[in-house]
C-alpha cells in the first residue's frame, strides 16, 4: 500500500484533495461533508475520476466530493484494504486529528505542564491554578505559553522563587537590587519586561487569594509603584514624593531632626519615598487631625493662613510615598480629612482613601453643595464611568449629581472654606 499511496502522491491533484479532506476531518471530527473541486484543472479532475471509478465529466459537473462517497469508492481499489485518514497520513506524511482530538491533546499537554510547575514550586499552588482557570487577566500568559512554553516554565518559576523572598517586615528594598539579589540580573523585573508583568501578576494573585478585594493588573507606573512598595520594594524612591507640614518622623534614633526642624520653623517638606523608607513612625506635631488636599496651589494658599495645622499635598494620584506615609499616620490613631478636586478622578480617590482607612477618612468639602460652588465648562462625559465603582455614602450624591450636570468642579475655588474649617476645628459633623 506505501508504493499505492507514494504513486498516488505524485498524481495530479490528490496533495490538494487530501489537504481540503483533512481540513473538513479536522472540523466536522468524522469522515463526512463535502470539499469543493471548482478550481481543480481538468487534468486533476480526470486524475481523481480515475481513482474512484468515475467520469471525469459528472465530477466536474457536481462540483465537490463526498467525503463518505469517496472512502466507499476506494473499497473497489487497491485501497480497498485502507481508512480515508490512515490513507491521508500516508499520503500527507502526517498524523491526522479532529479538532476535538487536538483540543483533548492540548488539554492533556497542559495539565502534564502545570503538574510539573507544581512538582517544581508547590508552594506556588495557588498562582498556577489562577493562570490555569485561564481567566481574562491570565490571557496574556496563555500568549506567552502558546509561543514558548519552556521559557515560560523557566520565568513562571523564577519569579515564584524571588517572590518567596520578598522582605517579610516592613524593610524596603530597591527593585533593581531586589532583581539582583534573587536572580543576578538588576533590570530582570524592569517596567516591561515579561518578567516584570508576571512579579506584578503574582503580587496581584496573592492579594486577591488573601481575599483583598477590588485589585488588578496595573494600569499606570504609579498603580505599579503602589502594588510594588505593598511588598516593600521601590522603584523610584526619589520621584516618589509627598508634600508634607507640621508632621514628626520618628526613626530608631528617635524624632529626625530635619523633620523636627521643619516642624519648628513652619516650613514645608518635599519628602521622597528615599526619606520615608527608615521612618517607623509619623505623626502630627499636635493633635491627631491630618488635612490631606489634592492640588498643590490649594495647599500653599493654606499653609499661608493656618499655621501650624498638620497638611499633606499628594499632587494628584496618590504616589507610592503618599500611601506609605499615610499609613505611617494611620498607625499612629490620625483621622484625615480629604478634600480633592469634584471630578471623576478626584471622586475615585477619595473613594480609595475610604477602602483603605475606612471611617478614619472623612471626606471634606466634597458635597452636591461645593460641587455647585465650583462648577466648572470642563465636560467630563468621556470620564463618568470612572465613578462607577463609587460606593461610599459620603460620596455617592455628589457622583449622581455629576452625572447629571457632566461637568467638574476644581477645589481651588473652595480655598476660602477650606481655610476657615481648619481654623474652626472642623470635624466633619457639621454643615459644610
Amino acid at each position: 500500500m506505501i508504493d499505492y499511496s507514494r504513486r498516488l502522491k505524485e498524481e495530479p491533484g490528490f496533495l490538494k484533495l487530501f489537504m481540503l479532506f483533512k481540513q473538513k476531518y479536522y472540523s466536522l471530527g468524522r469522515v463526512g461533508g463535502t470539499v469543493d473541486i471548482d478550481g481543480f484543472t481538468d487534468e486533476e479532475v480526470e486524475s481523481i475520476a480515475g481513482l474512484i471509478g468515475q467520469s471525469p465529466q459528472p465530477l466536474r459537473d457536481k462540483g465537490k466530493i463526498h467525503l463518505a462517497s469517496f472512502e466507499q469508492a476506494l473499497k473497489g481499489t487497491v485501497f480497498a484494504n485502507c481508512s480515508l485518514v490512515t490513507l491521508m497520513e500516508t499520503v500527507l506524511g502526517e498524523k491526522i486529528v479532529t479538532k476535538n482530538e487536538e483540543q483533548k491533546l492540548e488539554e492533556e499537554q497542559e495539565s502534564v505542564y502545570f503538574r510539573e510547575l507544581l512538582a517544581e514550586c508547590p508552594e506556588g499552588e495557588w498562582w498556577w491554578e489562577k493562570i490555569q482557570s485561564k481567566s481574562p487577566d491570565t490571557r496574556w500568559i496563555w500568549a506567552l505559553y502558546r509561543q514558548d512554553p519552556h521559557g515560560l516554565f523557566v520565568k513562571l518559576t523564577t519569579v515564584f522563587s524571588a517572590f518567596q523572598r520578598l522582605s517579610v517586615n516592613r524593610t524596603f528594598e530597591r527593585l533593581p537590587l531586589f532583581a539582583q539579589r534573587t536572580t543576578g540580573n538588576p533590570h530582570f523585573f524592569d517596567y516591561g519586561r515579561v518578567e516584570g508583568n508576571l512579579l506584578s501578576h503574582c503580587l496581584i494573585t496573592d492579594q486577591l487569594n488573601k481575599g483583598v478585594l477590588g485589585v488588578s493588573m496595573p494600569k499606570t507606573t504609579e498603580d505599579l509603584n503602589d502594588l510594588l512598595s505593598q511588598y516593600g520594594l521601590m522603584r523610584d524612591d526619589l520621584w516618589s514624593f509627598v508634600t508634607c507640614r507640621g508632621l514628626l518622623a520618628e526613626t530608631e534614633q528617635g524624632i529626625h531632626p530635619l523633620w523636627k526642624a521643619a516642624v519648628e520653623t513652619g516650613s514645608v517638606l518635599n519628602v521622597p519615598l528615599k526619606l520615608l523608607v527608615d521612618v517607623q513612625k509619623v505623626r502630627p506635631a499636635a493633635g491627631k487631625k491630618v488635612w490631606i488636599v489634592e492640588n498643590s496651589s490649594v495647599c500653599s494658599a493654606i499653609v499661608d493662613e493656618v499655621s501650624e495645622a498638620p497638611i499633606i499635598c499628594t499632587h494628584g494620584q496618590f504616589r507610592t510615598a503618599s500611601w506609605l506615609i499615610l499609613d505611617l499616620l494611620y498607625d499612629s490613631g490620625c483621622t484625615f480629612y480629604y478634600s480633592g478636586d469634584l471630578d471623576p478622578e478626584g471622586i475615585t480617590m477619595a473613594q480609595r482613601l475610604k477602602n483603605r482607612y475606612g471611617d478614619r477618612v472623612i471626606i471634606w468639602r466634597m458635597d452636591k453643595k461645593s460641587y455647585e460652588e465650583i462648577l466648572s465648562d470642563e465636560d467630563v462625559s468621556d470620564r463618568l464611568s470612572k465613578i462607577e465603582a463609587v460606593t461610599s455614602p459620603d460620596l455617592l450624591e455628589v457622583a449622581d449629581l455629576m452625572r447629571i450636570r457632566k461637568k467638574a468642579g476644581y477645589q481651588e475655588g473652595l480655598v476660602t472654606e477650606l481655610v476657615g474649617d481648619i481654623l474652626k476645628g472642623y470635624t466633619g459633623d457639621t454643615e459644610k
